[in-house]
């Protein structure tokens, strides 16, 4: 039968050694699963845990451009605009803003200049 619970303090040595033995995950700390403003789940198949799962609030975010070749416009909004931004979802308990994109230049601008990391391949996520 699969149960799920809150994580526990108790749940953190198995965590630790399973997030040290995964090949994705070996730069993560147990912390991450208990940081303030996310839920931690222990997911059980008859009553052995399974699964890890943290949830957070994101800000997911579309971005449309009025112009793609006007770069230093563009830029310059993202610079000043982003910061205001970033602290305004903070301030409202979110934990991280996350878009896609498909324009490798945007990524990384977004990734050197903003602070983002790359997920995958094209999705774009900023931890607060």
């Amino acid at each position: 039968m699969v149960t799920d619970r809150l994580l526990q303090e108790s749940d953190y040595e198995l965590l630790k050694e399973s997030l040290e033995k995964d090949e994705y995950h070996k730069t993560t700390s147990p912390d991450f699963f208990a940081q303030e403003g996310t839920l931690s789940k222990v997911y059980e198949l008859d009553e052995e845990p399974v699964l890890f799962a943290r949830a957070c609030k994101a800000l997911i975010m579309d971005l449309q451009f009025l112009d793609n070749n006007n770069v230093q416009a563009n830029r310059k909004v993202m610079e000043e605009g982003f910061p205001i931004l970033t602290e305004m979802a903070k301030k409202n308990g979110f934990n991280s803003i996350i878009f896609q994109t498909s324009n490798p230049l945007l990524q990384r601008f977004c990734e050197r200049k903003l602070k983002f990391e790359t997920i995958g391949e094209t999705v774009l996520r900023k931890v607060l």
